[in-house]
């Protein structure tokens, strides 16, 4: 069973009256003239993160910002989060100081405030966010239609290569950066919400997390690899450590740019807006295929997938 499978097994199992439910970024309820925007996501020590390679200072920031990646996913605005903290008895109290001044930090950065929640000691650390935010409106995955455009706030890659160099025993590099410090992209989601059919943020790999928009809104796509925003250092750095370029941009993860459908009428309003993004394809009524140079290009590998990874496996 894949990820994909198992959540589509608990929409189906568990429904949800009060408004959209299990399968998107975000749970959607009607509230007041606008709409309530609900998420919540894990991280978990040696799946997500080794406490060697972060300062708990970051971590607390990391945390923050793939939960609100979520909530820009939908087009909406984050607005506050409850906490359930698991913290090791073999790290001291100093070092808890450093997790919350890192949280903090990233209430004042993205205008968030942190509503309460819960702590226990573990013999792993954990952290559990629950976020909510609010929309006027919610951007959904099931939006997409055959013809629209398909698009990308920014590069994707970067961050699975600094996870490879992290592994290796380097400890700082751009890349490395991108992994530990991600960037939700919320003035491009409040914006997106008014031109976007359709949206998911790339947190497990482009490929995958398209597929589950194209799933969701039952159409495929094409998509032209040479259209997707790849840097020559990027491309160097690969060449050096001898990695796949196109496996980490396809299929790498934790990126957390924005991937949208979004029909050409819109996206030529769009575009004057000036807001920074990438036309990578486009959304058809079949299968998804991926080309480069016009010729169809085989990819082994889609994205991360916690029911497919090793034990011991890190996103």
């Amino acid at each position: 069973m894949d990820e994909q499978k198992f959540v589509a097994g608990l929409k189906k199992k568990f429904p949800f009256h009060y408004g959209l439910g299990i399968g998107d970024d975000a749970s959607v309820v009607g509230s007041h003239g606008h709409f309530q925007l609900v998420s919540s996501d894990i991280l978990i020590e040696d799946v997500h993160f080794r406490l060697q390679d972060i300062s708990q200072r970051e971590l607390a920031l990391k945390a923050l910002a793939v939960n609100i990646s979520d909530i820009a996913a939908m087009g909406g605005r984050a607005q506050y989060f409850y906490l359930g903290l698991g913290f090791p008895s073999r790290l001291s109290g100093k070092e808890l100081r450093h997790f919350f001044t890192g949280l903090s930090q990233g209430c004042r950065k993205w205008h968030i405030e942190l509503a309460g929640g819960d702590y226990s000691r573990a013999q792993k650390m954990s952290i559990a966010v629950t976020i909510i935010g609010q929309s006027q409106k919610p951007v959904l995955r099931s939006g997409a239609r055959p013809g629209d455009l398909i698009a990308v706030t920014g590069p994707t890659g970067e961050s699975a290569l600094g996870l490879k160099r992290l592994l290796a025993g380097e400890k700082r590099s751009p890349y490395i950066r991108a992994h530990q410090r991600p960037q939700p992209q919320c003035a491009q989601g409040l914006l997106l919400s008014r031109y976007a059919h359709a949206m998911i943020d790339v947190s497990d790999g482009l490929l995958l997390d398209l597929s589950r928009l194209l799933a969701a809104s039952g159409t495929g796509a094409e998509i032209d690899y040479e259209k997707i925003p790849v840097s020559r250092s990027f491309q160097r750095a690969c060449r050096r450590y001898r990695f796949s370029e196109k496996e980490l941009v396809l299929a790498g993860g934790e990126d957390y740019q924005l991937l949208f459908a979004i029909s050409p009428r819109q996206e030529s309003r769009l575009r004057k807006t000036k807001m920074v993004y990438y036309v990578i394809g486009r959304v058809t009524a079949r299968r998804l295929l991926v080309r480069e140079d016009g010729r169809p290009l085989r990819v082994a590998f889609l994205g991360f997938d916690h029911f497919r990874e090793k034990p011991g496996g890190m996103k």
